[in-house]
């Protein structure tokens, strides 16, 4: 049976493993299934129709599942939130379902959401994801797996932030952030490849010389756009990390966070 604290607000509705730990003063809503082996510390707040996987910890003051603050929003509205297993949620972070009747917000698996990092209706974020102290992610944003969110950064609403991007901290991401690169500033530009963070991913020495020979070829040279793109599916067509470099720049909605060329080539670095 469920550890749950006779201080704690737990709708008999609410589906909880057997294994789940429930702290004083949380209130679970008729509507949420928590998996086995996570841990509500004290005044957690999980609403709507909301799915917290197994072995996460969850921290004071957080809440999980509230309705969207989207003002398109409706009133009992049926929205979704689903929220993977091994995740760490510290203190005050804030994950609002989806907008849209039947929507949904995600994240992965094995993600670290540090203290006031805001992750809004529609978005997904993807595994082994960190989003530093008060990171904010605006509605419908999409983070790819490995990517990580610098602290008091913002990321505008339907931008995307690629597979093992980097965020620095304090940047305002207006633009989309390609997979494996590190983007800063204020609107935030990529400046290089995210050569540390890819290794500590694990992605192998060749993918990740790969994607920086890409990256001069789509950036530092003097081409079209689609020159580039020309050149490197020829030079790197079979690298399915360049690959995914390529997919989202065609799948961009809201254009590409390019370098500033002032600050371009002296942060490139050496093969």
């Amino acid at each position: 049976m469920a550890s749950i604290s006779p201080l704690a607000v737990v709708d008999p509705n609410a589906q909880i493993a057997e294994t789940a730990d429930i702290g004083p003063f949380c209130t679970i809503g008729p509507n949420v299934t928590i998996g086995s082996g996570t841990k509500l510390m004290s005044h957690v707040v999980v609403d709507g129709h909301t799915k917290l996987g197994e072995d996460c910890m969850v921290y004071p003051y957080v809440t999980l599942g509230i309705a969207s603050q989207d003002l398109k929003h409706e009133l009992n509205s049926v929205t979704y939130t689903e929220i993977g297993d091994r995740n760490m949620i510290r203190e005050f972070v804030s994950v609002h379902s989806g907008t849209e009747p039947e929507s949904t917000t995600k994240i992965g698996n094995d993600c670290a959401l540090l203290a006031h990092s805001h992750v809004a209706h529609n978005c997904t974020v993807g595994n082994h994801v960190v989003m530093s102290h008060s990171a904010t992610l605006g509605g419908h944003v999409l983070v790819g797996d490995h990517a990580n969110i610098g602290g008091l950064s913002a990321v505008h609403q339907f931008c995307h932030v690629g597979e093992a991007a980097m965020v620095a901290g304090m940047a305002r991401v207006v633009q989309d952030v390609l997979p494996f690169t590190i983007a800063e500033g204020f609107p935030a530009h990529m400046r290089v490849i995210n050569k540390v963070g890819m290794e500590r991913a694990g992605y192998a020495g060749d993918d990740i010389k790969a994607v920086r020979k890409a990256f001069r070829i789509l950036f530092a040279r003097e081409l079209r756009l689609e020159q580039a793109i020309e050149e490197v599916m020829a030079e790197f067509g079979d690298s399915p990390h360049v690959q995914k470099m390529l997919a989202a720049i065609n799948d961009s909605q809201r254009g590409l966070a390019r370098p500033e060329s002032a600050t371009f080539e002296m942060n490139v670095g050496g093969e």
